[in-house]
């Protein structure tokens, strides 16, 4: 007769996990990951307070801060996603691989909410005295629906409806068709920002609606830098196995910036800062970083001032519009203070007002409507 096999009884298997998640725990309270996670570029959770029991449950914060400081929890987090992707399950990461690249999800379409940003982009403009310009180019994703599979391209046809309302806007700008027919050039692949191709078509498409001859490439100062990696990637959960390389420009002519801050002003002579470059913000290598206003003089520029409303989009295009104006004045709502008319103020006259915004903040950014008066 054959010998049964021997198992692990059934009450030392559970006690054997509740051993392993309770030295889990144990090394998460000793041992912690540090404050910041490089690989997801956010912040892990505090140290908890007095856990709630009174419920029999766990606290919420302990909860978090045991998931965040697991031992090992980036490769865990690697692998889940990895898993994911391998078994066609893509759709189910925080941002999608097609083609080689990461992309964000589809933005959810809401009229309403464009409408009234446009309601107030024109007020505003009009307190200026000035002519209005919008600059939303297409999301990386819908570029590349289809090279999707059905579903996820069937996902990003809700785009659609905003870019109907958007071509509707007769101050919105188009982009050039090299804009649609080379995809790949655009944007970066593990991040959802221009690339300097991308950049530079954005810089044509405003050339006839702001009034500049735009210059050849040739014209602007170039630098490379490599080691990129985004933050479509870090959402996605991905092991960080792509990487792009950073092509900045600007005019090569002497400027002045100056960031204005919650914490202060800070003043600089230039507009690329490489050291930031190989931070886990690579993107900063432009304009060092987002701020709430930020102007930008070059005294050899043929035109006045140009107002500029924007998301962190813009950062890699107002270097190219400096080679046009003498005097940029831009504001990032979630970093100011301020409404949108205090920086017209301290622009003085102005030649005209621009808003670039990705389709995500002009739909869903609530600090927009908030300061747009």
């Amino acid at each position: 007769m054959e010998k049964p096999k021997r198992r692990l009884p059934d009450g030392a298997a559970v006690a054997l996990g509740l051993v392993i998640l309770l030295a889990a725990g144990v090394w998460a309270l000793l041992c912690r990951g540090g404050e910041f996670s490089e690989q997801e570029r956010r912040y892990l959770a505090d140290f908890p307070g007095t856990p709630d029991v009174s419920a029999w449950k766990t606290d919420r914060e302990t909860e978090r801060f045991l998931a965040d400081h697991i031992p090992a929890r980036g490769a865990l987090v690697a692998a889940d996603s990895g898993v994911r992707l391998l078994t066609g399950r893509n759709s189910e990461l925080e941002a999608w691989v097609v083609d080689g690249s990461v992309v964000e999800p589809p933005v959810k379409a809401d009229a309403a909410a464009i409408e009234k940003k446009l309601s107030r982009f024109a007020k505003v403009a009009e307190a200026a005295g000035a002519p209005w310009v919008l600059l939303t180019p297409r999301t990386h994703g819908w570029l590349l629906r289809e090279k999707m599979t059905g579903v996820m391209a069937r996902a990003f046809e809700e785009e659609r409806e905003n870019y109907d309302l958007l071509d509707a806007c007769p101050n919105a700008a188009a982009m050039p068709e090299a804009f649609f027919s080379e995809p790949e050039k655009m944007y970066y692949r593990t991040d959802h920002h221009w690339t300097l191709e991308g950049a530079y078509q954005a810089y044509l498409a405003l050339a006839e609606p702001l009034g500049y001859e735009p210059a050849e490439p040739a014209r602007f100062r170039v630098s490379e830098y490599g080691g990129f990696r985004g933050t479509t990637l870090s959402r996605s959960g991905l092991p960080p196995l792509w990487q792009d390389t950073l092509v900045c420009a600007e005019p090569d002519s002497a400027v002045t910036m100056t960031a204005a801050d919650r914490e202060g002003e800070t003043k600089s002579n230039r507009l690329i800062f490489p050291e930031r470059a190989e931070g886990w913000d690579g993107y900063a290598v432009y304009l060092d970083g987002n701020h709430g206003t930020l102007v930008i003089e070059r005294p050899d520029a043929p035109e006045g001032t140009l107002v500029v409303y924007k998301d962190s989009m813009a950062n890699c295009l107002l270097p190219l519009l400096s080679m046009h104006f003498r005097r940029i004045v831009a504001v990032d709502a979630r970093y100011d203070a301020g409404v949108f008319t205090d920086a017209l103020a301290r622009a003085g006259e102005a030649r005209a007002v621009l808003y670039v915004y990705s389709l995500d903040s002009l739909v869903n950014d609530t600090e927009i409507i908030r300061k747009a008066r």
